[in-house]
């Protein structure tokens, strides 16, 4: 029976203690019923009861189990946003052809540059 009753009580105390760290680790907007600061109080003066309370009527909505976190579970399956309708939407695309223009101006003037040295080289000779 006391082994029961220890282990209840630790239980408590683990979820006292999460319930005041989840308490200053929410955002103040999500917090439901009442002011952050006054649910915090709850918290630590009544430590079993407001712990309860602050998980069934505090506690941000589609909070995950650690605390303050509320990503968890959106409400809504979230919208992707469309993707490129042709390949001239695509940014990949535009770069690819910027890259292809910079290559094509890059062998140009390489082909340019060998052709003045092949020049001056048989005016030398």
């Amino acid at each position: 029976m006391i082994f029961g009753e220890g282990v209840l009580g630790i239980a408590l105390l683990f979820l006292w203690i999460f319930c005041i760290f989840d308490v200053i680790s929410s955002e103040p907007e999500l917090v439901r019923n009442l002011p952050k600061l006054v649910w915090l109080l709850i918290v630590i003066i009544v430590p079993d009861v407001g712990s309860i309370a602050w998980l069934v009527l505090g506690r941000p909505r589609g909070a995950a189990l650690s605390p303050g976190a509320t990503w968890s579970r959106p409400s809504r399956p979230q919208r992707t946003p469309p993707g490129p309708v042709g390949p001239e939407d695509s940014p990949h695309f535009l770069k690819s052809i910027d890259e292809q223009r910079r290559l094509k101006a890059w062998e140009d003037d390489l082909r340019r540059r060998e052709e003045e040295l092949k020049r001056k080289d048989d005016g030398d000779s």
